[in-house]
């Protein structure tokens, strides 16, 4: 994998990251940031990764390493690590690598870094060998009737989720609010939401358990992952939640779900909103 570059500076700035929950804390030292990499492989797609290599002896755990959730999978050179509390991606650990190319640290987790600002270097990882082969959507037909309507399917990495989403055809021509957010929970997981009603999604589980829903502040809904991959799924709306009855009956239909779950996607004619809701419901507080 491509990594991103730093400034050649003898300057020094300490960033500090932590997963949303706050279980896992770490800080990086390292001249400031210009670039991050983002690779269009199977699990860095999906889960939104933008890489940082910052560089032997540089990174420092607070707390919580041992707390990480390890995944690999095809020729398991690279841990994937995510909290199994929040589901935040946190970092990758290539076991060939040589000291300071080794480590990437997911830059969705520092704190007061505008990852919207910042140039990206992308890496053609989807070529690689052994291919990924996404597993097969063996559950019902979603219920909705659709005029015109495409399913399209796809889940989490380990396969423990799949989903079928259906939408009009196609889901580019603009029949869908299709948006990513900067809130504090949707900037660490890299999700691309959109919106639709329940009756549009069917979900299949092969280890109910391993589902987990995390669920933060307002309590209205809850943000939902696999346990075994860690990849952010779809968020379900907590019945009868202290939101206000305003619009509440709407609210309780919707399942959004994380679009970059889904296979054919035609991504490069998708139109992604960028919304800012960053301070909605009260600014995010990193737990102590």
């Amino acid at each position: 994998m491509a990594e991103s570059t730093l400034v050649e500076s003898s300057e020094l700035k300490i960033y500090h990251g932590n997963c949303h929950c706050g279980a896992i804390k770490f800080t990086v030292k390292t001249p400031e940031i210009p670039t991050v990499a983002e690779c269009n492989c199977s699990i860095c797609f999906k889960k939104g990764y933008k890489h940082l290599f910052p560089g032997p002896e540089a990174f420092t755990f607070i707390r919580g390493e041992e707390l990480l959730k390890d995944y690999e999978f095809a020729g398991k050179t690279m841990l994937h690590r995510f909290c199994p509390t929040c589901g935040t991606p946190v970092m990758g650990k290539r076991r060939s690598a040589p000291p300071g190319s080794d480590i990437s640290i997911n830059a969705r987790t520092f704190n007061d870094l505008d990852i919207w600002s910042l140039p990206t270097k992308t890496f053609d990882g989807k070529s690689l060998e052994p291919k990924y082969k996404p597993a097969p959507f063996n559950g019902p037909e979603p219920t909705a009737e659709i005029e015109d309507s495409k399913i399209y399917t796809g889940g989490c990495h380990c396969g423990n989720v799949t989903m079928a989403l259906k939408t009009k055809d196609p889901i580019s021509g603009g029949h869908e609010d299709i948006g990513e957010c900067n809130c504090s929970i949707c900037m660490r997981n890299g999700t691309i939401l959109t919106y639709p009603q329940i009756l549009q999604v069917s979900i299949s589980t092969q280890d109910p358990s391993q589902v987990k829903a995390y669920i933060f502040g307002r309590s209205f809904q809850e943000h939902t992952f696999c346990g075994i991959c860690g990849v952010s799924l779809y968020l379900k709306r907590i019945l009868g939640s202290n939101m206000g009855a305003k619009n509440r009956l709407e609210w309780e239909k919707g399942l959004p779900v994380n679009l970059r779950c889904f296979d054919g996607l035609e991504w490069d004619e998708v139109k992604v909103k960028k919304g800012e809701w960053k301070s909605l419901g009260g600014e995010y507080v990193v737990p102590a």
